[in-house]
């Protein structure tokens, strides 16, 4: 009876081993509200390809989709919301404002305060737009930056230390915190819902 029970006792402690050590993601994805940044997404890389579609969204978006899809989970960062930020930042991917391609949120350089073209950052690619988005959503989120991140990541990071909490939803974008429009987060919603 006693090697009996050693052997569910080992056996117990192999299974919880083998879960601790796996080689699965490493920040565990946690289910996320309407509101909310950080967590799984509600809506699929799939949902997301559609809807930027039917909005005519250019390939600034649609290229970025699936790389959103693929880096933002690193993070714990809901990559459909992301999405529908950049979206919103870049007006479906014509870069209507002082922002160029692959700037995917308007993001200046570190240490700049003015709004000339040559203030915002220019990721050469896609993917350096994407890994951006991310890492600067990281710094309002408290969490780590994939690779060297951009200057004006730490101008981010300390901002929101020195306002002393971490934005953990949609709803704390706006008012000057990511943008000075009150309606910020609400259309980054708007655009979710269309997903």
């Amino acid at each position: 009876m006693r090697r009996f029970v050693l052997a569910v006792v080992l056996f117990a402690l192999v299974v919880v081993g083998v879960g601790e050590f796996s080689s699965g993601p490493a920040v565990a994805a946690e289910k996320r509200s309407a509101d909310a940044i950080l967590g799984s997404p509600i809506y699929s890389q799939g949902d997301a390809e559609r809807y930027a579609r039917k909005q005519g969204c250019t390939k600034y978006i649609m290229q970025t989709i699936p790389i959103y899809y693929d880096m933002a989970p690193r993070r714990n960062i809901a990559p459909d919301v992301l999405v529908a930020q950049a979206i919103v930042e870049t007006g479906c991917g014509r870069y209507g404002g002082d922002s160029r391609p692959w700037n995917m949120a308007g993001i200046k350089k570190g240490g700049i305060v003015g709004d000339e073209p040559r203030d915002f950052e220019r990721p050469d690619s896609a993917r350096e737009g994407v890994r951006m988005h991310i890492n600067h959503m990281a710094a309002y989120t408290g969490k780590k930056p994939i690779g060297e991140p951009h200057d004006r990541y730490y101008d981010a990071r300390a901002a929101q230390q020195n306002r002393g909490y971490w934005v953990r939803r949609i709803s704390q974008l706006g008012s000057g915190v990511w943008a000075t429009d009150p309606n910020y987060a609400r259309a980054i919603r708007g655009h979710l819902n269309g997903m």
